[in-house]
């Protein structure tokens, strides 16, 4: 009886400490955005552009002259892992995997700086759902499941089983932001972070940086 009650009175507090734990890391994780937001916004402005998507884990861009290496989709958006040694920030999120890393290649070109003029049809041709219409670079973290994710060893974690997690690993330059849910059968815990064009833009002008006609 004694062991029966030690055991029910265990379970009630390590249920609570795990849930705590969790909540943790997911400001851990917010906090790491943050910062590679605020690394990529430096990037931008002291180099004139933005840095290409890590293809092959090095944690360095995959750059070809003035241009990104490596796939992209119709929407000419590179999709990789962030360049974590490039930026000096985020080499794995706080379950250890790799962050993912999408960018416009219009404002990736170190051969036409400073980046282009923003305009209603120069704001970022990457798309995230209930956040923001236009945006030039998103970084997620695929969060506690990581579904979707590359791992530490630079090894794909299972697919992701939700719709709205699909999506945002498929590599395509849309991605949805989504409630936090804790399910087996439709999970979402990816947490993510982007550019605002007009941030950026007013970011540029404060450092001098005169924009493209």
């Amino acid at each position: 009886m004694v062991l029966l009650i030690m055991g029910l009175l265990l379970g009630g507090f390590l249920g609570p400490l795990s849930v705590r734990q969790e909540a943790n890391k997911r400001q851990e994780a917010d906090a790491l955005l943050h910062t590679i937001h605020d690394s990529l916004m430096g990037f931008a402005i002291t180099r004139g552009y933005l840095p290409c998507p890590d293809l092959d884990g090095d944690g360095r861009e995959d750059r070809n002259g003035n241009q990104c290496v490596g796939w992209q989709d119709n929407q000419a958006v590179r999709v990789g892992q962030l360049p974590y040694v490039t930026l000096g920030a985020g080499r794995l999120d706080p379950w250890n995997n790799r962050l993912t890393y999408a960018v416009d290649t219009a404002f990736t070109d170190s051969g036409s700086t400073p980046l282009p003029r923003f305009t209603s049809s120069a704001f970022g041709r990457i798309v995230v759902k209930n956040g923001i219409d236009h945006t030039p670079a998103l970084v997620l973290s695929h969060g506690a499941n990581g579904l979707g994710a590359v791992n530490a060893i630079n090894q794909r974690q299972q697919s992701a089983t939700s719709a709205s997690e699909r999506e945002n690993a498929d590599g395509n330059a849309t991605f949805i932001l989504d409630d936090y849910r804790d399910s087996i059968d439709n999970p979402f815990d990816d947490r993510m972070t982007w550019i605002a064009p007009n941030v950026l833009a007013l970011r540029l002008l404060q450092a001098g940086k005169p924009l493209l006609p």
